[in-house]
């Protein structure tokens, strides 16, 4: 039986990896879109870039998050939709989520196979938007999930 302080340290990990992960991709992304539109910076690198780091940094983080999460919910009884600040921080997680896996993911994909730059300008405009919306979603989690509010 895992103890329950490995679990937390688990659970800690996974919110380090998820929210550092779509932080810093939201930051250096911006940072290259300037570079990518004088014409320095190739966009197919950077979304496939970003496509990497998502499989392994936001579902990795995200599978440690929710797994070690629910299980110390599980193991102490608390009732997902009667504790407030749980169930606030599993709707800013699944909210995120929904963003990312309906309208952030189609974009990335698009960002990586199309070679208009109209196309490509628009599709990045919308997923650095919907981005920094689902990110929000995210740090609203861990502060209700941290103040346990």
């Amino acid at each position: 039986m895992v103890d329950y302080q490995y679990l937390r340290a688990i659970h800690i990990t996974g919110a380090v990896l998820l929210l550092g992960n779509v932080t810093v991709t939201g930051v250096w992304s911006g940072l290259l879109y300037r570079y990518w539109r004088a014409g320095a910076v190739p966009m197919r690198p950077i979304a496939r870039a970003i496509l990497w780091t998502d499989i392994v940094f936001t579902v990795g983080g995200g599978a440690l998050l929710t797994v070690s999460g629910v299980t110390m919910a599980l193991r102490t009884g608390l009732p997902f939709l009667g504790t407030p600040w749980l169930l606030k921080g599993i709707s800013g997680l699944g909210l995120s989520t929904l963003c990312w896996l309906f309208l952030l993911l189609p974009d990335q994909f698009r960002l990586e196979r199309s070679t208009d730059p109209a196309l490509l300008r628009r599709a990045f405009l919308r997923w650095t938007v919907i981005g920094w919306i689902s990110t929000l979603f995210l740090y609203y989690a861990l502060w209700a999930m941290a103040t346990r509010r």
